[in-house]
């Protein structure tokens, strides 16, 4: 069946680090670097759930390397007293900080990712799970984890555990893609699937929703994987599925309108609307734009479909996320960066979580998911990312809190983050 269908600081030196020194030296959820701001404008959440040194990793070792490559003599005076010397040499720097419990066992997971198991990485090259073959599929996606297409497809890789191939490329906002890639995909699109066939061919599949029911249809549940997708005589699961794929692209729209586009004029978030503008006779609530109010509105409708279910899934049948979830959680989870950072709105603040409780649910839910960790954003890598992706975001929405919002995200508001992070366990 055919579905209908800049960089952040502290990635930089991530990037630049990863490249020259062991996985012992950074412990990392996927796509969470030194700091993961899980909802920096939460004034309940705290505001750096892993950092540089998070479950005792040694800063001792660490964090002089942070403050060299940004040139401060003020970060290394930072460090906390340790009677460890600074080290000077990269074999001297790997040694020390593979001793340590923290580091011998990131590396023996680094060992087990090299051979397809493990936990889920946002850079793994190859997942092999429970099986012992050589797989004869290759997806190709970002290397960074910024794609949202590309994340959804890893997420029903994950949850499904389909032994594959990883080939990571760079997205054409961020650099040129190799001549490799572009001979197997001249669109240069991403994700990418490439098949080998019995007669040595290799099959081209790119766009994200047909990648991942194939990949669904070819690991049935008759073969003990998950299922993903309604079974192929569920007509009434299949309506539902069609249903919520296009209240999605619905919400995308509306989602766009408002970050991408000047907002218009404020209106009466009320009954009143516009009428009760001109009238004096507004519904009561704050005033808002109509693209607030039109992104807001399919919200609700979103909101509606995850409660008519007992669990927090789309599909409450399953005690698992299925395709569908995938679908919207990917851009969803950069909806909350972009709506708090250029518009003032917090979903995940006390007043929003009243108003949309399944959302929130069901955010939570994937929250307590391993495989959706590791290819997790924070807030301050989505607001930089999604401008070369999808153009700059305007300013607007409760302006009040845009500010307050956007200088918190930005670490300039003298409270809740600055580089070098500091050692906390």
């Amino acid at each position: 069946m055919v579905i209908k269908s800049t960089t952040p600081r502290a990635r930089v030196v991530v990037t630049a680090l990863s490249s020259i020194l062991p996985l012992s030296f950074f412990l990392i959820s996927g796509a969470d670097s030194f700091a993961t701001y899980n909802n920096p404008t939460s004034t309940t959440a705290p505001k750096v759930v892993k950092s540089f040194s998070t479950n005792a990793f040694t800063a001792a070792t660490a964090i002089p390397i942070l403050s060299r490559y940004h040139n401060t003599a003020s970060a290394s005076k930072s460090v906390l007293a340790m009677s460890t010397t600074t080290a000077e040499s990269w074999s001297t720097l790997q040694s020390a900080s593979s001793s340590t419990a923290v580091g011998s066992a990131l590396n023996n997971e680094q060992s087990l990712r090299a051979t397809g198991k493990g936990s889920p990485f946002v850079q793994s090259n190859l997942r092999l799970f429970n099986s012992s073959e050589k797989p004869k599929i290759t997806l190709y996606r970002d290397h960074a984890g910024w794609c949202p297409y590309c994340q959804k497809t890893m997420l029903l890789i994950e949850e499904k555990e389909i032994p594959i191939n990883i080939e990571l490329v760079a997205m054409r906002s961020y650099g040129d893609k190799p001549a490799e890639f572009l001979n197997m995909v001249p669109s240069g699109l991403l994700p990418a699937l490439i098949v080998e066939q019995p007669d040595g061919r290799k099959r081209v599949i790119t766009e994200s929703q047909v990648i991942m029911e194939l990949l669904d249809r070819w690991h049935p549940t008759s073969e003990g994987y998950k299922a993903m997708l309604p079974s192929e005589e569920d007509t009434v699961g299949w309506s539902k599925f069609d249903t919520l794929a296009n209240l999605e692209r619905e919400l995308f729209s509306w989602w766009c309108t408002l970050v991408f586009r000047p907002e218009g004029p404020r209106l009466g978030g009320g009954s009143g609307g516009l009428m009760g503008m001109l009238t004096g006779k507004g519904g009561g609530e704050k005033e808002m734009s109509g693209s607030m109010k039109g992104f807001l509105d399919c919200l609700s409708k979103v909101e509606s479909a995850l409660t008519s279910t007992p669990g927090p899934w789309f599909f409450g049948e399953y005690d698992y996320p299925t395709m569908i979830d995938f679908i919207y959680v990917s851009h969803v989870e950069r909806m909350l960066a972009s709506a708090a950072y250029w518009k003032g709105l917090d979903l995940r603040s006390a007043e929003y979580k009243a108003q949309f409780p399944g959302l929130n649910a069901w955010l939570d839910a994937f929250e307590k998911r391993e495989c959706y960790l590791a290819f997790k954003s924070d807030y301050y890598t989505h607001v930089m990312d999604i401008p070369p992706q999808y153009g700059p975001g305007f300013d607007g929405g409760f302006e009040d809190k845009r500010k307050k919002f956007s200088q918190c995200i930005n670490g300039r508001d003298g409270k809740s983050w600055k580089l070098p992070l500091p050692h906390d366990d």
